[in-house]
């Protein structure tokens, strides 16, 4: 049985912040109730130059008593504007402009744009795992988020925002 849970995650880079997005799962065969948050992500000013930031995704799980239980995750982000090749923030005003960024699992690649944080399909990654559940437990597991946007661009001034789904799947 796989129970998929999903949540939105709002990327201002203008405004410097990554809304928090909690997804609470709890499935009818288990006792066991997961959570998934992630921290703020702030860019700060563009100026041109590639920039890069991180915060923390964390997944914690908790039991009661009772027998052990196994919990195989998968946390997949969605493409928010543009694809996974080049994500896009959009201008909140007017005249309208976007900006290219990009978000990556644990740690900024070598060379933009490979090794995305998407949903597993073509060359995106997925953050994965299994905890194993015993007694009376809390298990708390953490991945690093990890925003960029490379440099050369020169979008009017002003706050970008994107949105970008996160699904958290276990079987």
């Amino acid at each position: 049985m796989n129970v998929t849970s999903s949540g939105r995650l709002l990327l201002r880079p203008g405004l410097g912040l990554l809304a928090a997005a909690t997804l609470t799962w709890s499935g009818a065969l288990w006792a066991a109730t997961c959570n998934l948050s992630f921290g703020s992500l702030s860019f700060g000013a563009y100026v041109s130059a590639q920039i890069s930031s991180s915060s923390t995704a964390t997944l914690n799980c908790t039991k009661p008593p009772g027998p052990p239980e196994d919990i195989n995750y998968t946390i997949a982000l969605s493409t928010g504007a543009g694809t996974y090749a080049q994500r896009l923030l959009n201008r909140t005003a007017l005249p309208a402009d976007t900006l290219p960024y990009n978000l990556y699992l644990n740690a900024l690649p070598a060379v933009l744009n490979t090794n995305v944080w998407g949903d597993g399909g073509g060359t995106t990654v997925r953050w994965t795992g299994a905890i194993r559940l015993t007694g009376n437990a809390n298990v708390t597991r953490t991945a690093t988020l990890v925003g960029a946007i490379p440099a050369g661009f020169f979008p009017a001034a002003g706050s970008y925002q994107d949105t970008i789904v996160a699904t958290l799947t276990i079987n």
